[in-house]
């Protein structure tokens, strides 16, 4: 599966126009893939052209199983299977950045032991899910980080989104007194206490009409 993976996207970036050093069923095979292939391979210390000519043979070969493979591939499996096996390879190396504990994974058994069982109904030892449940917490971070940024709609109407910081918690808290000045304006005095002229209004019974006047005392968040 990874192969195949790997392959899809050597295939995309090798799209371009690119030396051709064999072929398999009339499918190409160039230069560029080959280097990719052997950079993996050999960790970047040999590069095709550098191959002894039994060896292009041996590695063109080589090459050719995995493009037929590719090429079939992408012939048989619907779109829909090929956007779910993509999705799933986008997860798998996103979760690969996540370093669970093992306390974590130990915990994660714990609460959910009933579900490892085996056909006959016996619990699952530990040992033997550990990893498959580090893997399975570690995609559910990584699609949690996803979401956090996700803005999702129904109707044209936003029912989820983004948390932004908001200033209701100033609003609602401890106030202290500010003494308008000459030349003070509501949208100024809200923007100097990092809150919505809205806001202001609302903390001392404003109305949209009301005019603040020099040395009226007026409600603020208390830094």
């Amino acid at each position: 599966m990874k192969r195949f993976l790997v392959l899809c996207v050597l295939v995309m970036v090798t799209g371009v126009s690119a030396k051709t050093i064999g072929a398999v069923n009339g499918y190409p095979i160039d230069e560029k893939e080959a280097n990719a292939f052997l950079k993996i391979a050999t960790k970047g210390k040999v590069t095709y052209k550098r191959l002894r000519k039994k060896d292009k043979k041996a590695l063109i070969e080589r090459l050719a199983v995995d493009k037929l493979v590719l090429k079939t591939a992408m012939k048989e499996i619907s779109k829909k299977e090929q956007e779910s096996i993509i999705a799933g390879f986008w997860l798998r190396k996103k979760a690969s950045k996540y370093k669970i504990s093992n306390k974590e994974v130990k915990q994660a058994y714990s609460e959910n032991k009933k579900f490892f069982k085996d056909k006959k109904g016996k619990i699952i030892p530990f040992s033997k899910v550990k990893e498959m449940i580090r893997n399975s917490i570690a995609q559910k971070k990584a699609v949690a980080k996803m979401m956090k940024k996700a803005k999702i709609t129904m109707g044209g109407k936003v029912i989820s989104g983004p948390k932004t910081k908001s200033s209701s918690k100033k609003v609602s808290g401890k106030y202290s007194l500010y003494t308008v000045k000459s030349g003070n304006t509501l949208s100024g005095i809200a923007s100097k206490y990092k809150i919505s002229t809205k806001e202001l209004r609302k903390m001392n019974g404003m109305d949209a009409k009301a005019i603040i006047k020099i040395g009226q005392k007026l409600k603020v968040p208390a830094k």
